[in-house]
């Protein structure tokens, strides 16, 4: 018996598998509907979402630059015309932010003694705070143009805050002039910011030229701070020195100069630079200098315009005997204006200066008082209009030139002819009766 079950028992799992697969198939069957169905209320509930009206809409219109609106939509009421000026007037760098100022009020005095505007407006220079928290530039320079109603603005040498006036320039019209040497601030090619002397390009084209055409030196020491203009600059230096296929600059990088004082010492004393290259803000370059000289007194020193910027000395043009002047420790050099009539031009200035300062202004002082006796004598031609204002700085031909002045590319860039100066200490100067 129990071989015949045994027996018969393998017969029935055909039929019990035969009933087993037909259940599988109704249940793979069924799975598949659902998989369907589950596809079928996702598309739908997609669809749902694609045609639910969204929590927010950006107003593209009120984004997309679209260049200059007409003129005559640009005429601003009111009876003054207002420079705008945004300045660091507190904190490490409000020394840089004062003596701006004081320029810009030595130029603003001297246009207002010419009586008013064709138009009957009366020049006004409004000044506003960068220093503060991070967002404070970007705010005052709205503040500048919806509560001001400036109709330009200046900036100090800070490349974070022309990036800040460059982005909110392009979106509502203003024309910006700013002593920033960031290339980048040109690039986009959107002329409502204009660059009022060198930028790190041209001051690197020229330092690299001295270098290894006319000097042919091996050894250039550079010296970076390590903030956005320091590596910006420094990235500068080193591209124009593989142009020249000269050997690569000995880097040294300052973190905090406290720390790295004697780190750098030992650096100058290693490497022995015929030329050291300074790219950093003057405060550090001030610092910097007298450890130079108590290391390396013969050397030439080179400064970007952001170290020379506040330095209380004269420009005299470079001429032939540079080679020999670069053997005097005590002198140091940097790139301006190759124009004569720029430099002797600034002899009333600096009694004036020195009159209301008891110092003697330095290079972007200098600009800075020129930048504002050109926006006058713009607005005496376009009138208080922005755009106008913006035709006379981008080269369009549409007005005249201030005399002396070269304009600006149609990038924004300066189109005056920059060299090696030097930098030496003036004689005294008395401020008139």
């Amino acid at each position: 018996m129990r071989s015949r079950r045994s027996f018969r028992h393998p017969q029935k799992l055909p039929r019990n598998c035969a009933s087993l697969s037909s259940c599988l198939r109704s249940l793979s069957c069924s799975l598949l509907l659902l998989g369907l169905c589950a596809v079928s209320t996702n598309a739908q509930a997609q669809s749902d979402i694609v045609t639910t009206k969204p929590y927010a809409t950006l107003d593209r219109q009120s984004v997309t630059y679209r260049g200059p609106v007409a003129s005559a939509e640009k005429d601003l009421p009111g009876s003054t015309a207002v420079i705008g000026m945004i300045l660091p007037l507190k904190g490490p760098q409000q020394w840089e932010g004062k003596a701006l100022l004081s320029a810009a009020q030595v130029a603003i005095e001297e246009e207002q003694s010419h009586g008013p505007l064709p138009d009957g407006r009366q020049l006004e220079l409004v000044v506003r705070d960068e220093s503060g928290p991070w967002g404070q530039a970007s705010t005052e320079i709205l503040r500048l143009f919806e509560q001001d109603h400036a109709l330009v603005i200046l900036t100090s040498a800070n490349g974070a805050s022309a990036h800040l006036a460059e982005q909110i320039a392009n979106k509502i019209s203003i024309p910006i002039l700013t002593l920033s040497s960031d290339p980048s601030t040109t690039q986009a090619n959107v002329p409502w910011l204009f660059r009022l002397g060198p930028s790190d390009a041209d001051q690197a084209r020229a330092f690299c030229h001295r270098f290894y055409s006319e000097l042919g030196l091996k050894r250039v020491l550079l010296v970076v701070q390590t903030d956005h203009d320091g590596k910006t600059g420094a990235a500068a230096f080193e591209k124009e020195a593989r142009a020249f296929d000269a050997a690569p600059p000995i880097r040294f990088e300052l973190t905090g100069l406290a720390a790295d004082s004697e780190s750098f010492q030992e650096t100058l004393k290693a490497t022995e630079p015929e030329a050291i290259v300074v790219w950093a803000d003057a405060p550090v370059a001030d610092e910097l200098l007298p450890l130079v000289r108590n290391t390396r007194r013969v050397t030439p020193v080179f400064l970007c315009r952001k170290a020379a910027q506040l330095d209380t000395r004269y420009v005299q043009t470079d001429s032939g005997a540079a080679k020999q002047q670069t053997q005097i420790s005590e002198e140091l050099f940097t790139v301006d204006s190759s124009e004569p009539v720029q430099i002797s031009a600034h002899s009333q200035f600096g009694q004036l200066y020195f009159a209301r300062t008891g110092t003697y202004p330095g290079l972007a002082a200098r600009d800075t008082y020129d930048a504002v006796h050109m926006i006058a004598a713009a607005l005496r031609s376009t009138g208080a209009n922005r755009v106008l204002l913006r035709d006379f700085f981008a080269s369009e031909g549409k007005f005249p030139r201030v005399e002396g002045r070269p304009p600006f590319d149609p990038a924004g860039n300066s189109l005056q002819a920059f060299t090696i100066v030097n930098l030496q200490a003036p004689g005294p100067i008395k401020p008139k009766p």
